[in-house]
């Protein structure tokens, strides 16, 4: 791993475990056993650092836990639901990584807002084109589809918030099997 490489993971686990503003400059540094000099080389403020672990970890981390839907050809709202009632991927205590600063930062800085929006409007739009593919499969039917797709993330994310509450996956079970039900009732017969 290189040396932005380890920066930016450090960064994001500190940010994602204590929080944008419980987070230091001097503690990412500390832990990634680097000097402030390393950093700013490649960033010039603990702002663009998390802009950096925002492009970088939670845009790959959306990516890599839901793209895989894109792939599949039939069964698509089962495939969804198998995968957003997969429990081993999610962190309980901490929350879901996205949504935690997007509650912390959004309302607090337009540059946050706008690439936290852009990490979260992909996530939408992965999620869009897998109800669009089981819509043309015939596997359900809906008005809206963007809609849907909004309400499904929204959804996704909710339980996770109210998982984190607990520091529960029953919680989370609980919660996504509404979802679950949800999306069976669309299923055409």
């Amino acid at each position: 791993m290189n040396t932005k490489s380890k920066l930016l993971q450090t960064a994001f686990n500190e940010i994602y475990e204590n929080g944008y503003s419980a987070t230091s400059v001097d503690k990412i540094l500390k832990k990634a056993a680097m000097n402030k000099g390393s950093m700013y080389h490649f960033f010039k403020s603990k702002k663009e650092l998390t802009l950096g672990v925002i492009e970088v970890h939670i845009n790959d981390y959306i990516e890599n836990k839901y793209a895989s839907l894109l792939k599949l050809e039939e069964n698509i709202i089962d495939g969804l639901i198998k995968l957003v009632s997969t429990r081993d991927k999610y962190n309980y205590t901490y929350g879901c990584r996205l949504n935690n600063l997007v509650q912390e930062l959004s309302s607090k800085d337009e540059e946050f807002k706008i690439a936290l929006e852009k990490v979260y409007f992909h996530f939408e739009e992965i999620i869009e084109t897998v109800l669009i593919k089981a819509v043309k499969n015939n596997e359900i039917s809906h008005p809206n589809i963007k809609d849907l797709a909004v309400f499904v993330v929204a959804s996704i994310e909710g339980c996770l918030a109210t998982a984190k509450k607990s520091n529960s996956s029953d919680i989370y079970i609980s919660c996504i099997s509404q979802l679950e039900f949800y999306l069976n009732s669309l299923k055409i017969k």
